[in-house]
């Protein structure tokens, strides 16, 4: 998925494809509780109409794709009325535009994190890919959606960034590995080629995962794996270097 940056819209998406529904501005709280939400239901629209839907929408979406969902589905899914879902999102769209901006910015805090994070490279490194692992295993349905929209037919869904997950991921990554180079925990080898070596190795795992194989490294064989990898990038000595490749 790397390389130039690659949305998906599929053919006969419109700008604001609502599908026959009526598009509304997210939080418009005045005109949403004169069409349906009563003020003493207000909080409990807050509390849990928006993560009730946003369940709904992905189950939905994953088993009958976004264009076949309906309004009327979804609502009913999450057991609230269409006021709610409008006060929330507006529309369909900004249903599916949560799920995936959520998703996003969960695993760039993560990559943030991993970022801000003391201790040898190869530590570090270890410890991000482990945590992108353990989102993967937390988010496998945004996963399957993901890859739905991005590899499947075109069938109406918005247009995504999705290529924003690999820019972000290979960045943090990436000046990891610099960064070991440079310090001289790893050897001089191509940057941006170790980072893709390092990146293939928790794909394997995670995609052997998804597709749900007999038999699956897991986490564990994740830590083998990096271990071989490490066997090849670990530096001879501990000098130090200025610059990377």
């Amino acid at each position: 998925m790397h390389g130039e940056t690659r949305t998906r819209r599929a053919r006969g998406a419109e700008t604001s494809p609502t599908h026959g529904e009526p598009a509304q501005a997210p939080g418009a709280r005045g005109a949403e509780r004169d069409t349906g939400v009563p003020g003493g239901l207000a909080a409990d629209a807050d509390a849990h109409g928006r993560a009730r839907l946003m369940a709904a929408a992905l189950e939905l979406f994953n088993r009958k794709g976004y264009a076949a969902t309906t309004v009327r589905e979804l609502v009913a899914a999450a057991g609230v009325t269409k006021p709610v879902l409008y006060y929330h999102f507006g529309n369909k769209e900004g249903i599916y535009r949560a799920i995936l901006e959520q998703a996003l910015a969960e695993f760039e805090a993560h990559l943030a994190q991993q970022a801000a994070a003391t201790g040898s490279v190869e530590a570090r490194i270890a410890s991000l890919l482990g945590g992108v692992y353990d989102l993967f295993l937390q988010h496998i349905p945004v996963v399957r959606l993901v890859h739905a929209v991005f590899y499947g037919p075109a069938e109406g869904a918005p247009p995504f960034d999705f290529e924003a997950f690999h820019r972000v991921y290979f960045a943090a990554l990436r000046t990891l590995v610099a960064e070991g180079v440079a310090r001289g925990e790893l050897r001089e080898v191509s940057v941006d080629d170790a980072t893709l070596l390092l990146q293939a190795v928790a794909a394997v795992c995670m995609d052997m995962e998804l597709a749900g194989m007999p038999s699956r490294p897991g986490r564990a064989g994740l830590v083998r794996m990096l271990e071989l990898v490490w066997a090849g990038l670990r530096a001879a000595d501990g000098g130090s270097r200025e610059g990377t490749r």
